[in-house]
């Protein structure tokens, strides 16, 4: 048993229902590797569904490649490839889409409250959200950079909006072993 299992034995913190537990939507990702470690921050989070965004002309990714890096996530969380135009069927319409993009229209990811069903999407690495994309009740949102490198990795990103939301909407607590989290 590792380290982490050994610390997680008795903690266990009540997942989220699948009417709320967020959805990943990930935009014309480039590399397995980063399909692979949404997919594990998915599992981690515990998202109800990922979707990797590929037009038609572009090639699926090699899956041993991703279910490498994602590990048992890639087992344990619901994920498909999707076409643009199919994005807005597969997100329940009770799910706010919530941009994660340096946009003129964002705000800091610290001062809004995130919706409680939340649909988030993220980028390619080289290109972020294609222009264009703008769904219902759309909310933007940028991470603050302090330092003088202004972007990060597509999945580190993924993994501030996503935690973020766990602490706004119920990450905190009680977790089953009684301590106080």
């Amino acid at each position: 048993m590792n380290q982490a299992n050994k610390f997680f034995a008795n903690k266990h913190y009540q997942p989220f229902s699948d009417e709320t537990a967020p959805i990943l939507i990930a935009w014309h990702l480039q590399t397995p590797e980063n399909a692979g470690h949404l997919l594990r921050l998915a599992a981690n989070v515990g998202c109800r569904l990922v979707l990797f965004i590929k037009n038609d002309e572009e090639a699926t990714f090699k899956t041993a490649k991703m279910k490498y890096v994602a590990g048992q996530a890639a087992k344990n969380i619901p994920w498909s490839y999707c076409l643009p135009h199919e994005v807005e069927l597969l997100v329940p319409v009770d799910y706010t889409f919530t941009a994660l993009e340096t946009s003129p229209s964002s705000n800091s990811l610290y001062k809004v409250k995130l919706p409680p069903r939340m649909a988030l999407m993220v980028g390619s690495e080289r290109s972020g959200i294609p222009v264009g994309v703008n769904f219902r009740n759309q909310q933007n949102v940028h991470i603050p950079m302090h330092g003088t490198v202004k972007s990060m990795n597509v999945s580190h990103a993924a993994s501030v909006c996503l935690f973020e939301w766990v602490r706004q909407w119920g990450g905190c607590g009680i977790c089953s072993s009684g301590y106080a989290e």
